[in-house]
């Protein structure tokens, strides 16, 4: 079967009798295809939302013997149509639930549906979270750990699958597998950071971090970015840091004649740093700004530590209440060699458009063990985040024109693109670039893990 031809009456009747499986087409079917991002318009044939593991099973033996396309999806978060069906069926995966924490192990067992915020709300209970959580709470598990999962931990635990101790996935082969780092090493570098492609995550076992009461945070301005990325660099491996976020921050100087000879707005531009330390009864007894270059501290204050972790809470609150929500979401995520990036960065950031905000994230990351498919650049890794609230229709063409030249740029110096919001619709040489010396051992998870090459969405479909 095409993408653009319906089910047939066998394949639609064979879905409609799959146990523990509702079935639904029309308008609900069309509610998933599009995501966040909303730059990409798919299709979907029906959405299915399986109760089970073995309504799912059922589900990908029917697609393989219909030559049926299925796209896994939660909540849809993703930016460049990881979650939206090209043809085929859209699968509701919002069944797969529960939690289950155990404190002796540090270790978090829930379904792949589950928020991080109801997943802080369990491990904090025991006075653990988990490692690395994404800034917007809302975010599911299994569709973080598609995509790699990164937050503000991540300059000392690296991405969010990482953390990953087991998980339990169907895959596009039908099978059922639980693996890990040393059990199904070929399902655990597949699925994790796969986009969707080699399967369905249903379930996982995720390590945990202690959680102190208590967030301390000393908010840093800097006169320019490549002092804010050394300091940064310098204090990320230090124990006290738990949190480290860096911002490129706009101060807006009126308006000037741009390249075409059209007066546009421009800024002066500064870094901003966030460091943070956990606590439950008294500070460490260290001087978190010791040896640092910023040019002051605009403000320290002390926060519970599951509100702090929902901090950016009110930004998402923003566009909702705005109708920035229901704008498109450019949003253009690399991992980049931190020499390189030091470099480029202050050149390249003043020539994004005004109008795509002024809080880019440029974080580090660190290189710890992780799946295979999980790309990074050659560390130091320093981690840049463009990512504005919305971008009205009138102002698309230019946003996307920046944001190109920003893609370029960046995959120029070395650059790895974060895969959730990959603009610009990747082609096979753009996936080749991107895995380069794995890309052979990619394609052959892929006719492994999927032999019938039907897990398939938007962004992975083949060009």
């Amino acid at each position: 079967m095409t993408e653009d031809t319906p089910l047939s009456e066998t394949a639609s009747r064979r879905l409609h009798a799959i146990p523990g499986l509702t079935v639904a087409h029309g308008p609900e079917a069309r509610e998933v295809e599009r995501d966040f991002g909303g730059l990409v318009v798919g299709r979907a044939h029906a959405v299915a939302r399986p109760e089970h593991v073995d309504a799912l099973c059922a589900l990908v033996e029917l697609a393989r013997a219909e030559s049926v396309a299925l796209t896994p999806r939660t909540l849809g978060y993703s930016q460049s149509g990881q979650a939206v069906p090209q043809g085929g069926i859209g699968v509701d995966m919002r069944a797969f639930g529960g939690i289950t924490i155990d404190p002796a192990r540090a270790i978090a067992r829930c379904g792949a549906a589950v928020s991080w915020r109801q997943l802080l709300a369990a491990t904090s209970a025991h006075g653990l979270a988990p490692a690395v959580m994404p800034f917007n709470l809302e975010l599911s598990v299994g569709g973080t750990l598609s995509a790699g999962g990164i937050g503000s931990t991540s300059h000392q635990r690296g991405f969010a699958v990482s953390s990953v101790e087991s998980f339990t996935a169907v895959t596009g082969a039908g099978e059922q597998v639980v693996a890990g780092p040393q059990d199904r090493r070929e399902v655990y570098d597949a699925v994790l950071g796969g986009l969707g492609q080699f399967g369905f995550l249903c379930e996982v076992e995720l390590r945990l971090r202690p959680l102190g009461r208590t967030t301390r945070t000393h908010c840093l301005l800097y006169d320019d970015l490549a002092t804010m990325i050394a300091d940064e660099r310098r204090i990320m491996a230090e124990p006290w840091c738990v949190h480290l976020e860096g911002f490129a921050s706009a101060a807006l100087q009126g308006v000037r004649r741009g390249p075409q000879g059209r007066r546009v707005p421009f800024a002066r531009w500064f870094g901003g740093l966030h460091v943070s330390m956990e606590f439950d009864d008294d500070a460490p007894s260290v001087d978190p700004l010791h040896g640092l270059h910023h040019r002051e501290v605009l403000h320290v204050e002390d926060s519970d530590s599951v509100e702090y972790a929902s901090r950016y809470d009110l930004r998402f609150e923003f566009m909702r209440a705005t109708g920035a929500w229901q704008q498109v979401h450019p949003w253009l995520e690399c991992t980049l060699p931190a020499d390189a990036a030091t470099a480029l960065l202050p050149e390249l950031i003043p020539t994004l458009p005004v109008f795509l905000g002024d809080g880019h994230r440029v974080m580090p990351v660190a290189d710890v063990p992780r799946p295979a498919f999980v790309m990074l650049p050659v560390a130091p890794i320093v981690g840049l985040a463009i990512l504005p609230v919305g971008v009205p229709a009138p102002f698309q063409p230019i946003a996307l024109d920046a944001l190109r030249r920003a893609h370029d740029a960046l995959l120029g110096i070395g650059g790895k693109r974060y895969l959730s919001g990959w603009l610009f619709e990747p082609d096979d040489a753009a996936w080749r670039a991107h895995y380069g010396a794995r890309y052979d051992d990619w394609r052959r998870a892929k006719a492994l893990l999927d032999p019938s090459g039907i897990l398939r969405s938007v962004l992975t479909s083949p060009r």
